[in-house]
């Protein structure tokens, strides 16, 4: 984990744990205020309309169990999204193994044919992406296996970049001991500015993607969505147990008032 990350996801439980300080409170707050008045009497009224409304109208049981099992199936769902995406974030730059591996598109360089790349027309290459597509990596060949217009991922200088092969320079006087990549994105007019060696590429790319899927999973990697997730999780877990004491007294009160035997 990169320390850049790990001040994010530091930054993310301060600003957490300061958000559940700041509305326990509140809901301690108003659930007395709340308690205070129907004990008082001061809801009188509204509590035996309710009542007499809930008496007439005969709630279906899958209606209370969906009431109850919806905001915990949103939880999980939620979870699953954000380990989903946490993995995506700390894998997508692994060299892929037997399980493939994701990444997000973070550039739009390989989202369409650039018409001076005649050779994406002539051999009908047709694989392009968009940025925030989320795209499946492969186990990268050998390099002898290696072949022009194949899409790799490879590193320069911290970045990865995913790219198509358009040359490939075999050994000679200049490097005798090895090939050389040239490399291009499908929207760029030039190819890259350096030649890529095989010691550098870490996947391959294979045609596989889930179009927009990366701007939600680049979501869920931040603290915002962190932070969402982990509010999302509070709201569930405290609202039925606010919910349970305001309905506890209101019967209470209806059984002071003679309403309920």
């Amino acid at each position: 984990m990169k320390s850049y990350d790990v001040y994010n996801l530091i930054l993310c439980l301060i600003v957490f744990t300061a958000l559940t300080a700041l509305f326990s409170y509140l809901i301690v707050r108003i659930l007395k205020l709340t308690l205070q008045a129907i004990e008082g009497g001061l809801q009188d009224e509204h509590i035996i309309e309710e009542y007499h409304k809930q008496k007439k109208r005969k709630e279906s049981p899958v209606i209370r169990v969906l009431d109850r099992v919806f905001p915990v199936f949103v939880c999980i769902l939620l979870g699953v999204a954000l380990c989903f995406s946490l993995y995506t974030k700390f894998t997508e730059n692994n060299k892929a193994g037997s399980i493939p591996t994701l990444k997000v598109v973070e550039t739009g360089s390989m989202e369409y044919k650039h018409k001076d790349n005649v050779y994406l027309y002539e051999y009908n290459l047709d694989d392009q992406f968009a940025m925030f597509d989320l795209i499946v990596l492969h186990p990268l060949p050998k390099e002898e296996d290696l072949k022009l217009f194949d899409t790799v991922v490879y590193k320069i200088n911290g970045y990865y970049i995913v790219h198509r092969i358009v040359d490939i320079e075999e050994p000679n006087e200049k490097h005798p001991n090895e090939r050389w990549f040239v490399l291009r994105g499908d929207a760029n007019k030039q190819a890259d500015d350096f030649p890529v060696r095989y010691s550098q590429m870490v996947s391959i790319y294979k045609g596989e993607r889930v179009p927009f899927v990366g701007s939600f999973v680049v979501f869920m990697q931040s603290p915002a969505g962190m932070l969402c997730f982990l509010l999302v999780v509070f709201a569930v877990i405290s609202m039925p147990i606010v919910d349970k004491k305001v309905s506890r007294a209101k019967k209470d009160r209806l059984a002071v008032l003679g309403v309920t035997q």
